[in-house]
């Protein structure tokens, strides 16, 4: 009977989509940030405006990319712990890629609902929608100041459950997403 290898660690292609979207978030919540605290109408608050929208879709491009790749390979198994926190673990990382899938739709369509282009690094992505006010009004919801504070829920509580991980059950779940974390022991 052959013996199938027991997988403890993210491959580092898993490990580079999960950082590489992290720093994203932090970029887009900061760009978002920065526009607001810029003076309305101003050159600066358009510039901000046009990271964050370009950042917006390179994490949604991303995403997709880390989804398909999570399809693909093979995953750690979850670590062993009470069902209902492993239950609470997989509720907050399945609404985290929903988010992240969701909420640059949402902007795209806030932008594209005013029949206006979205930028992409300089390049114009035209609106597929033209002006569609109840759109745009609808976009608000998923792409506005009661998301931007569920995405502080969500992700405040990731890094909780990391740390808590790393600190206190002191388990090797962090070591399983860090490139340069030991592999967890297997019993």
């Amino acid at each position: 009977m052959a013996k199938t290898r027991v997988i403890t660690k993210y491959n580092i292609l898993a490990q580079a989509f999960h950082w590489v979207v992290a720093i994203l978030l932090f970029g887009l919540l900061g760009t978002n940030l920065l526009r607001e605290l810029s003076e309305q109408g101003s050159g600066m608050r358009e510039i901000w405006l046009n990271i964050h929208m370009s950042l917006g879709i390179l994490l949604f491009g991303i995403v997709i990319l880390r989804l398909v790749w999570t399809k693909i390979t093979r995953q750690p198994e979850p670590l062993p712990g009470m069902r209902i926190t492993q239950l609470f673990a997989k509720l907050v990382h399945v609404l985290l890629n929903l988010a992240t899938l969701l909420v640059p739709i949402g902007g795209y369509l806030r932008i594209a609902s005013k029949d206006l282009p979205a930028d992409f690094f300089g390049t114009a992505i035209p609106s597929i929608i033209g002006d569609v006010p109840w759109i745009h009004d609808m976009a608000k919801i998923g792409h506005g100041e009661y998301m931007e504070l569920f995405f502080y829920v969500l992700i405040g509580l990731h890094v909780l459950a990391a740390l808590w991980h790393q600190y206190i059950k002191r388990d090797g779940a962090l070591d399983r997403i860090l490139p340069w974390g030991k592999p967890p022991t297997v019993a």
